[in-house]
């Protein structure tokens, strides 16, 4: 098996990429493969607008560049395309040609996952007796969908429908498990696990904020590390802002800096 941690980061970020395309055409109400990855679009504002694994295999010839461009423009939406250090750069310099503008820079961190029999262990100390931490059962799934989206419609209010469709789109995938925190009975945040093959994703995580501060995001990340451990993977990520209590957990957990995950956006042309 190879660690996590010896993958050259061009290599991680590739598989990182490559999962990401495959899950969110899979997701979307609407996807169409180009110039080796994805492009994908559901809702007015919603995140799953967006291409992904693009020059992955080589140049992005400017005819698929004018195709992705036409694509957004019929639906209305703004063209929103990610780059790893894997990109080719014919893709960032054919998006910076079109006025595509650099909009958001992520973290990803990864880490090597325990044996199936190992607690991922850390400073924190064990859970609070007040906290459970289980996948939801079917007459949950709606205050799943609303606790562990309420961080990111905090920022974003733009299409509070579409946020709920696609997620619970997500928590139906065959490759994604939800997991959802109680406090004392009460539902207090969510988040998501997504495997493929050795690899295993963190995503999708949220506390609401009359509960922050009580290491329930740590919680939630470690129990779905086990959880990813015993289905087989091998290791796991996660992407973060710079700066923001996902990416400070993620390293008490032992995760790493990879790379860098950018995103540009068409404001005109």
């Amino acid at each position: 098996m190879v660690s996590a941690m010896e993958f050259p980061p061009e290599e991680l970020s590739a598989l990182e990429e490559r999962r990401m395309a495959l899950s969110i055409s899979e997701v979307a109400l609407e996807s169409e493969a180009i110039a080796g990855g994805w492009m994908c679009y559901s809702r007015p504002g919603c995140w799953s607008n967006q291409a992904n694994a693009m020059g992955l295999d080589g140049p992005v010839a400017d005819d698929e560049l004018n195709r992705l461009v036409d694509f957004y423009r019929e639906r209305g939406a703004k063209p929103r395309v990610s780059a790893c250090p894997s990109t080719h750069p014919s893709l960032v310099k054919g998006l910076e040609s079109r006025h595509f503008e650099l909009c958001e820079i992520l973290t990803v961190l990864a880490r090597d996952l325990p044996t199936p029999s190992t607690p991922v262990i850390g400073p924190w100390g064990p859970p609070d007796q007040k906290l459970e931490i289980r996948e939801p059962l079917p007459a949950e799934v709606d205050v799943f969908i609303e606790v562990s989206t309420s961080g990111f419609m905090e920022h974003d209010h733009k299409s509070p429908g579409g946020m709920a469709e696609i997620t619970r789109r997500v928590v139906e995938h065959p490759r994604c498990t939800p997991f959802l925190a109680f406090w004392d009975g009460t539902p207090v945040g969510g988040g998501l696990l997504e495997t493929l093959d050795e690899q295993a994703c963190l995503i999708g995580t949220s506390v609401l904020p009359e509960f922050r501060g009580r290491g329930i995001q740590t919680h939630l990340m470690a129990h779905r590390m086990e959880f990813a451990a015993r289905t087989g993977a091998k290791w796991i990520t996660v992407s973060s802002l710079t700066g923001i209590a996902t990416e400070r957990n993620a390293r008490r957990l032992g995760f790493n800096p990879s790379f860098a995950h950018a995103t540009f956006i068409q404001h005109s042309g």
